[in-house]
C-alpha cells in the first residue's frame, strides 16, 4: 500500500513538473537570437569612412544634369567668395548710443482778429555713428585652384562672377556724373552687387585638415530667395578614386607606397563638380 502511494506521488510530481514547464514556455517569449558579429574593417577602409565625402557620378553626368537644371533662365551666374563667408552685417555704420530730445509747449496769441491758442510738440533724434573698418580677408587663393574651378563651371554652362568688379560696376551705375555722392556704404553696395550680378553665392573656405590633407568647406546660397542649395566639406578628391597616382618611397621601414599629391587645378575642378552634383542632384 505504501509502495502504491509512493508511485502515485511520483507520477503526480512528474505531471506537475511537465505542466510547469509548459506554462513557462507559454508565459515567456523565446529569447532573441544574437545578431552576427560585424565584420572588422581594415585601417584603410576605416579612414575612407571617416574622410569627407566626394562624388560618385562621372563628370559628364554631373555636367549634363547641372546644365539641364539651370540653363532654362540663361547662363547661371555664380559669385565665389574665396576663403570668405558672407557676413550677416548689413551696413558699415555702427552706433553704440542714441539720444532723443522731446519738446512740447503751449502758446497764446492776440491780435486784431482776436485771441488764439494752441499747442505744439516735436522730437529730435541724434545718433552718433562710426564706420567700422573693413576687415581684410585672406582671399588670395591659389590661381591654379581658381583656374580649375572656373573652367569646370564654364564647361557646365555657368559663369563665375568677380565680386570686386561687380561692386565697382554697381557703384558706377549709381553715379550720375556729378560725383556728389558721399562715400558709399560698402556692405550694402557689395550685397546689391551680388543681387544684381549673381544668381548664386558660393562660399569656399578652408577647414581643419584631415590626415594632412586640406579640407574645404563649401556653402551655396541663392540670391533669388535666400535658400541654401548645398553645404558640404571635401578634400577635393573623388570617392573611391580608381588607381590614384603613386610611387614607392624607400624609408627606414622598407619601401612604402605614397600617393602623389593632386594639383590645385584638379582640386578646383573636383570641388566645382561636387558642388554642381549637390546643386542638381
Amino acid at each position: 500500500m505504501n509502495r502504491q502511494r509512493l508511485i502515485r506521488f511520483a507520477a503526480l510530481g512528474t505531471a506537475l513538473a511537465l505542466a510547469g514547464t509548459a506554462a513557462a514556455q507559454t508565459d515567456h517569449s523565446p529569447a532573441p537570437m544574437m545578431a552576427p558579429a560585424k565584420a572588422p574593417l581594415s585601417e584603410e577602409a576605416y579612414r575612407e569612412q571617416q574622410a569627407p565625402g566626394g562624388r560618385r557620378d562621372d563628370a559628364d553626368t554631373i555636367t549634363a544634369r547641372f546644365r539641364d537644371r539651370f540653363s532654362g533662365d540663361g547662363e547661371a551666374r555664380i559669385a565665389v567668395l574665396w576663403n570668405e563667408a558672407l557676413s550677416s552685417r548689413v551696413s558699415d555704420w555702427q552706433s553704440r548710443q542714441r539720444a532723443t530730445v522731446g519738446v512740447r509747449g503751449e502758446f497764446e496769441a492776440s491780435g486784431p482778429d482776436g485771441d488764439s491758442q494752441g499747442n505744439a510738440q516735436g522730437q529730435a533724434i541724434a545718433q552718433n555713428e562710426y564706420r567700422d573698418g573693413e576687415r581684410p580677408t585672406d582671399n588670395g587663393a591659389a590661381h591654379e585652384l581658381q583656374s580649375g574651378l572656373i573652367t569646370a563651371f564654364r564647361g557646365a554652362g555657368a559663369s563665375v562672377v568677380d565680386r570686386a568688379l561687380a561692386a565697382r560696376l554697381t557703384d558706377n551705375a549709381l553715379e550720375d556724373g556729378s560725383f556728389s555722392r558721399l562715400s558709399p556704404d560698402n556692405a550694402r553696395l557689395r550685397m546689391r552687387a551680388l543681387a544684381e550680378h549673381a544668381d548664386f553665392v558660393m562660399e569656399l573656405t578652408a577647414g581643419p585638415s584631415f590626415e594632412d590633407q586640406p579640407v574645404y568647406q563649401v556653402r551655396v546660397l541663392s540670391t533669388r530667395d535666400a535658400s541654401v542649395l548645398a553645404v558640404f566639406t571635401s578634400t577635393g578628391r573623388r570617392d573611391n578614386d580608381e588607381d590614384p597616382p603613386y610611387q614607392w618611397v624607400a624609408t627606414d621601414r622598407g619601401y612604402q607606397k605614397r600617393v602623389q599629391p593632386v594639383s590645385l587645378a584638379e582640386t578646383g575642378r573636383e570641388l566645382a563638380l561636387q558642388t554642381m552634383a549637390r546643386m542638381a542632384p
